[in-house]
């Protein structure tokens, strides 16, 4: 029998995205998986439309926006409690290809030092165009590109490869690596903890791997305004600085410091490259420097 994949989609205040996403899903050729619901708090009814429109699918309420790392824990605990082999997280705000799923378990059941399987991400407003075909990433400044954005799909990203970070837009994990280091650190909220998951992971010696045949189709910052978003700095920042201080320390007080200078500046230039006012922008660079310090993580509630 093929193994039990458990596709965990967290759904807060946009049903209309998260139906689009579970009729492209229904399309899947995988013979042996289960779409779980994951209601983040949403305030727009969402929690009665999804279970109207689709009542064989499982829904759990959360009761409050726990985030994306805190919301697909529940998924992920759900998934595990009904012996899925494999959990994949998968954006609401995405549809996806018919092989999505089995192109994923064919390299995951090949190598089970695999612990982490990113999809090929295109736009959804461009279908040929590339949003994620990997990630670099540096341990030094913590800065991160992904790998073939806004490039023309012409074949160039068509090979299985590891990569230095997975995409949590849509992501495949294995049971064996959750029972090894956990699941995802809910003190990030959102923003950098599958970076965090990664590293973690990497320690004990598992594997990140890009699946070029595992195609998605994202509607970037539809549910958060994405790089636009003077929230995304914040946490970008902040969780940023936590992901590096807990998985690549400095080994001094200088190096510390020149790393979080050097990462500030960077994000204090996105400003003037990104549709962002200033204002506002240096405003949430300032808090992320500060709750960072302060060690104070969580949801942003300022």
């Amino acid at each position: 029998m093929s193994p039990k994949v458990f596709i965990i989609v967290l759904n807060w205040n946009g049903y209309n995205d998260t139906i689009e996403c579970i009729e492209s899903l229904k399309k899947i050729t995988y013979p042996n998986y289960e779409i779980v619901i994951v209601d983040n708090g949403s305030t727009d009814g969402s929690e009665e439309i999804l279970r109207e429109r689709f009542p064989y699918i499982a829904l759990i309420q959360t009761g409050e926006n726990l985030g994306y790392a805190g919301g697909n824990n529940v998924g992920i605990r759900y998934a595990l409690e009904r012996k899925g082999d494999y959990v994949i997280l998968l954006n609401n705000d995405t549809i996806v290809d018919a092989e999505f799923v089995t192109e994923l378990v064919k390299v995951a059941e090949l190598d089970r030092s695999i612990g982490m399987l990113s999809s090929k991400i295109y736009f959804y407003d461009r279908p040929d165009t590339i949003w994620f075909a990997g990630t670099t990433f540096s341990l030094r400044s913590g800065w991160s590109k992904q790998v073939g954005y806004n490039e023309k799909d012409k074949g160039q990203h068509d090979e299985i490869k590891e990569i230095d970070l997975p995409c949590g837009c849509a992501l495949m994990v294995s049971r064996s690596l959750c029972e090894n280091i956990g699941l995802l650190n809910e003190e990030y909220f959102c923003y950098a903890e599958e970076a965090d998951w990664a590293l973690r992971a990497k320690k004990v010696e598992f594997r990140v791997v890009y699946i070029p045949k595992s195609k998605v189709w994202h509607k970037v910052g539809a549910s958060s305004n994405g790089i636009r978003s003077g929230k995304y700095i914040y946490y970008a920042l902040r969780n940023t600085l936590r992901c590096l201080r807990d998985n690549a320390p400095c080994r001094s007080y200088l190096q510390t410091y020149v790393r979080i200078f050097i990462l500030t500046m960077l994000y204090i230039g996105s400003l003037f490259t990104l549709n962002i006012n200033k204002q506002a922008g240096l405003r949430y660079v300032y808090l992320g420097l500060l709750d960072y310090y302060n060690n104070r993580f969580g949801r942003l509630l300022r």
